[in-house]
């Protein structure tokens, strides 16, 4: 990957400065911020594969008794949910699982933009595809393709998002 490395340190260091939660100092006075809230903001569904993708071809004779569901690809009932809120937070659900903790969109001078998510707490439970896996202080980063199409997300491993390894659905209220 060209900058995702210099990328990862410096995004590195911004979800670390982040205060985490009760850092926050009292304030005497009333404060007023405003941001803009990132594109990304809002509820995705990632759609996972089932386990079996494909099932045993058909003899010829039972090729015109094929209904929809003997298909050769199948659709899992697995589904892991992510939401994005508009204050950097974010948490996702997947099964019995549920994580929490923050982003940050990084918007480059080339190529797509980077998100970098920061797991904080993992309740270690299985996820819908059967597997269990403490996410508790995991960093990931990912180049993001959100603005060719506002209906979905593509993570991708490189810059000009030719190597795309999830699609997220958005998911309207």
């Amino acid at each position: 990957m060209e900058t995702l490395s210099l990328a990862s340190l410096s995004l590195a260091t911004i979800l670390a400065g982040l205060p985490s939660a009760g850092e926050y100092e009292a304030v005497s006075q009333s404060v007023i911020r405003t941001h803009i809230s990132p594109a990304i903001a809002g509820s995705w569904v990632l759609q996972l594969p089932s386990k079996s993708t494909q099932s045993p071809l058909p003899d010829v004779a039972s090729i015109e008794e094929m209904t929809p569901s003997a298909s050769t690809s199948r659709v899992s009932d697995c589904k892991e949910y992510y939401t994005f809120a508009e204050d950097n937070k974010m948490w996702t659900v997947s099964g019995e699982e549920w994580t929490y903790g923050r982003y940050v969109v990084s918007h480059q001078d080339e190529g797509l933009p980077i998100i970098a998510m920061n797991t904080l707490h993992d309740n270690n439970k299985v996820d819908c595809s059967g597997n269990q896996v403490d996410q508790t202080g995991n960093i990931m980063f990912a180049f993001v393709d959100y603005e060719s199409d506002d209906s979905y997300m593509h993570w991708c491993n490189d810059k000009d998002g030719t190597q795309c390894f999830m699609t997220l659905k958005r998911q309207l209220p």
